[in-house]
């Protein structure tokens, strides 16, 4: 098997997180580990976030204020889309370090035929872990586990992403969005895939780095009325897909 290149968001200060997933992705000999170091945005100064990441168009989105750990993760998972173009490597695996697989004896199987899809659309992520809305026809069915075209999911401790997607995605200067707003992500060029039964759980990204403190998300009472109109619409057509059965959700 050919090695598929890893990298592995990692805060500096945590080493036990760091030893855990390094003995967990080491059963996995044809993962091509690269540590990432991740961003703590509690330790981001107000010009730095200016600079970085556009918080406003993000409290319009979503209605509050990014928290530190939103903003932290979103610039970490950009840092491997940054270093995946630097390379040469037509798709690579992102994992957050508390990653866990769940069916070890059927990761290698599924890795192995992975080009299917990577290679099948030409902006591709194809998420290992979260929970998603999909379309019902699979795309793939390969040794009991079905791909399916996601329409929203939330969840990035496992996830791959090619070159076409990771250049989308960083061709807006400064991010917007959290890192698995998947629903955003497919609806602007992106095609989302999710495999079921789950490969891999973990914690939320943002729980990676707030995780010692339960951060009330401030409202933001001045949405432009489009904004709100957005969010209430598409709300709306995620419902009527459910009741149709056109879409369904794990």
């Amino acid at each position: 098997m050919m090695k598929i290149k890893t990298y592995i968001i990692n805060l500096k200060e945590s080493v036990e997180r760091k030893d855990q997933v390094l003995r967990e992705v080491s059963r996995y000999p044809f993962m091509d580990i690269e540590l990432v170091e991740a961003v703590n945005g509690r330790m981001l100064m107000e010009e730095q976030v200016e600079m970085l990441f556009d918080w406003k168009n993000f409290s319009y989105r979503y209605g509050h204020e990014p928290l530190p750990g939103e903003i932290g993760c979103t610039l970490s998972h950009r840092e491997c889309y940054r270093r995946l173009l630097r390379s040469d490597e037509e798709y690579a695996l992102v994992l957050e370090d508390d990653v866990l697989f769940q069916q070890p004896e059927d990761v290698a199987f599924i890795f192995d035929h992975i080009d299917k899809v990577m290679k099948s659309k030409k902006r591709c992520i194809l998420t290992l872990a979260s929970h998603f809305y999909y379309l019902p026809k699979s795309l793939l069915m390969l040794g009991g586990y079905g791909f399916y075209r996601v329409l929203g999911a939330y969840g990035t401790c496992a996830y791959l992403v090619n070159r076409g997607a990771a250049r989308k995605l960083l061709s807006v200067e400064r991010s917007s969005i959290v890192a698995d707003d998947f629903k955003y992500i497919s609806r602007n060029g992106i095609c989302v895939i999710g495999i079921y039964p789950y490969l891999a759980l973990g914690a939320s990204s943002a729980e990676i780095i707030d995780s010692e403190i339960q951060v009330r998300k401030q409202e933001v009472r001045d949405i432009p009325f489009r904004y709100r109109m957005i969010v209430a619409f598409w709300y709306r057509v995620y419902g009527c897909l459910l009741r149709l059965k056109i879409m369904r959700r794990r």
